[in-house]
């Protein structure tokens, strides 16, 4: 007769080790999703007043996590924002997005704004509308979508408060007709 010893619990330590290699391979992949939504994205404003650079950084970081929430596709994992005081280009613009590949292969998006289009100052709403405009353009860059227009017809400006009160009341039937007197009137 045999000494060999049995193993019985081989069969379940192989299964054990494909489970726990599983679960590593789970966790890491979870990991790395968490880190890269956690991860901020880099906002850099070329300001050189602090307390405004602070306050427009603020502003968009909230902006971008709100967008980011609201499209739920994700941006690009390598995505930058930049704030300048005016994008050169053969007419100033408010915002745009570039797209690049580094040599590794990985892509990148960078998103430039414009703090003064045509020496005009953009507000910081503005400056929130056009980051948004990016945002949805590069959410939707890889996928088939639709753009509809909806158009706004603009105000017409404001009438003063006596400019209307007299267009508003019906002319005197007394008073001379302003081309003369209309035909078969007699002119006392």
């Amino acid at each position: 007769m045999s000494k060999r010893h049995l193993n019985r619990f081989a069969p379940c330590r192989r299964c054990l080790a494909t489970v726990r290699a599983w679960c590593a391979a789970l966790l890491g992949r979870a990991w790395w999703a968490i880190r890269r939504w956690r991860r901020p994205v880099p906002v850099e404003i070329l300001i050189a007043d602090r307390a405004k650079r602070r306050l427009l950084e603020r502003e968009l970081r909230y902006g971008l996590r709100r967008l980011q929430r609201a499209l739920g596709a994700p941006l690009p994992a390598e995505l930058a924002v930049i704030v300048q005081q005016v994008i050169a280009t053969e007419r100033q613009l408010a915002g745009c997005y570039q797209l690049g590949q580094r040599p590794d292969g990985t892509r990148f998006a960078l998103v430039r704004l414009a703090l003064q289009v045509n020496g005009r100052r953009v507000s910081t709403d503005e400056l929130l509308a056009a980051l948004a405009e990016q945002c949805v353009g590069l959410a939707t860059q890889g996928s088939a979508s639709v753009l509809v227009p909806i158009d706004f017809e603009p105000a017409q400006p404001a009438q003063p408060a006596e400019a209307r009160r007299h267009s508003a009341l019906r002319p005197d039937p007394l008073a001379p007709h302003p081309n003369g007197p209309a035909r078969g009137e007699r002119v006392a």
